[in-house]
């Protein structure tokens, strides 16, 4: 138990001697950087004022700690922004594909309906051949347009003049 002790006490004052952020963290024993209080603590990662509210001399500046894993430009507090920034825009473009989505099925069903399906002709014979379709690419976004005339209006009028 007092090897524990003697050890935590030599890492504390190897520590403490260190009065430069780049000192301090590049130090053998392993120290973060406190900036406000210019202060050189013990410390075993960028996350660990996340766990310790005593990190630091000043509990305010605990989230400003500096480590040797991404130097002395980096705080926790910026590190987990960026996370937090990451996985936000991830979870933003998962809500703009989910109404993407969505837009679209709606489009099918109420709107102007699919722009692809499948085509049955049935021959004079009584055989009947099917094949894909697909809307033409003259069609806007959200499907053709409607101020003209419509899909149905044309077939409708084909029938019409060969009737």
């Amino acid at each position: 138990m007092d090897d524990i002790i003697d050890i935590s006490t030599n890492r504390l004052s190897g520590c403490w001697k260190s009065s430069d952020c780049n000192l301090c963290t590049h130090n053998k024993h392993g120290c973060g950087w406190c900036p406000t209080s210019a202060t050189c603590v013990p410390a075993n990662s960028l996350l660990d004022p996340v766990s310790n509210a005593d990190i630091c001399p000043l509990r305010a500046e605990r989230f400003e700690l500096r480590t040797k894993t991404l130097g002395c430009a980096c705080s926790t507090t910026s590190l987990l922004a960026v996370i937090v920034t990451v996985f936000a825009t991830i979870a933003w473009l998962l809500v703009l594909y989910g109404i993407f989505k969505l837009l679209l099925k709606l489009n099918e069903a109420y709107g102007t309906g699919a722009w692809r399906g499948w085509e049955v002709d049935v021959k004079d014979d009584g055989a009947r051949e099917g094949k894909p379709w697909v809307r033409s690419s003259k069609n806007s976004w959200f499907g053709p347009n409607l101020a003209k005339r419509s899909e149905q209006e044309e077939v409708t009028a084909r029938t019409r003049l060969l009737a």
